[in-house]
C-alpha cells in the first residue's frame, strides 16, 4: 500500500481483514495482500524449507540477527501468500522466546480468515504456525 507519494504506508493487516464485511472483501483483501509478499527466489524454494502438510506449495525461511526473527514465506497459491502476509504479520521481528509465548492460533482468529480457511487450509496454516515456533 503506498501514499499519495509513493511512499510505503504501514498497514494494520489485523484491522484491514477486520473490516472487511463479506467473503468478497476479504477475498479482495488477501490477493492485494498477496502482492506484498516478496517472492522467494529458487535457490530458497527446498525441501527444507518446504511447509509439509498444506494443500498448496508454501516455504518458510527464518533469518536470525542479534536474537530477533525475521521471516520470508512464499506460496504457489496467490490466497495461501496473503494468509501468509497475516500471519507473517504476527511474528516478523520478534524473538523466538517472544513468539513461543503467543497464542498464534488464537492471534489469527481475529484476523476473520475462518470463512477461507477450508479443513485442509487450516491444517496447512496450523503446519506453518508449528514451523514458525520450532524454527
Amino acid at each position: 500500500m503506498t501514499d499519495s507519494l509513493g511512499q510505503q504506508k504501514p498497514v494494520n493487516i489485523k484491522a484491514l481483514l477486520q473490516a472487511c464485511r463479506s467473503k468478497e472483501e476479504t477475498f479482495k483483501a488477501l490477493v492485494t495482500l498477496s502482492k506484498t509478499l516478496p517472492r522467494l527466489s529458487a535457490e530458497k524454494k527446498t525441501e527444507e524449507n518446504k511447509v509439509k502438510g498444506c494443500e498448496s506449495a508454501v516455504w518458510l525461511v527464518v533469518e536470525e540477527s542479534h536474537g530477533i526473527r525475521h521471516f520470508k514465506a512464499d506460496s504457489d497459491a496467490k490466497l495461501m501468500r496473503g494468509v501468509l502476509v497475516a500471519i507473517l504479520s504476527l511474528v516478523e521481528g520478534k524473538a523466538l522466546t517472544d513468539i513461543q509465548k503467543m497464542d498464534l492460533k488464537a492471534e489469527l482468529a481475529e484476523f476473520n480468515l475462518s470463512s477461507y480457511l477450508t479443513s485442509s487450509r487450516t491444517n496447512g496454516v496450523l503446519a506453518i504456525l508449528n514451523k514458525i515456533n520450532m524454527i
